[in-house]
């Protein structure tokens, strides 16, 4: 009964987030039930700092395999954009064995020609209170991937600032030091 309610639920969330027009108006965030496959279109406020528009949301109720799910982006899309899948992901050679690997994933890929970091914040409770969580952030031209071990309703997205060089210096050094071993 309760993951019929949490399904309508969902199902109507969504059917709301659908019914607003799209693209939306640019804003500094929004967040996105689970099973959506969204993209949004960077508008620059000023040199580092980005707001979005929703430009495509739509329902996405398919389990995919954790890591290999390159074929749900295409491989160019449209300046300023990043599309995103939320969903569940698994693997495994048997039910058992995909039913014990099950995660919540946030697939990306990047379309535009900036390092971009974010600010990410999950929800673990139906309705719960919103909790931060970190990333890596996303990179230009490249996919990428979050995953969590246990079940989140909702993420929220926001701040989305170019990467500079005091963000990126540190990770250089750290790859650096590792060639030095």
């Amino acid at each position: 009964m309760k993951k019929a309610f949490v399904l309508i639920l969902l199902t109507m969330i969504c059917l709301s987030f659908k019914a607003q027009e799209l693209p939306t108006i640019p804003a500094t965030g929004f967040s996105f039930p689970i099973g959506t496959k969204f993209t949004i279109k960077l508008t620059p406020i000023d040199s580092t700092n980005f707001n979005y528009s929703i430009i495509e949301f739509e329902k996405f109720d398919k389990t995919v395999d954790t890591y290999k799910h390159d074929d749900l982006f295409n491989k160019t899309g449209n300046d300023s954009t990043i599309t995103f899948y939320f969903c569940f992901g698994t693997q495994g050679e048997n039910e058992a064995e995909k039913k014990e690997n099950m995660k919540v994933l946030l697939l990306m890929k990047n379309y535009t020609k900036y390092m971009l970091k974010y600010t990410s914040e999950i929800q673990r409770k139906e309705n719960g209170e919103y909790e931060s969580t970190s990333n890596i952030g996303t990179f230009p031209g490249a996919m990428g991937n979050e995953m969590w071990p246990y079940m989140i309703y909702s993420i929220g997205l926001r701040e989305f600032k170019k990467m500079t060089y005091e963000t990126t210096e540190p990770i250089k050094k750290k790859h650096a030091s590792r060639g030095n071993r």
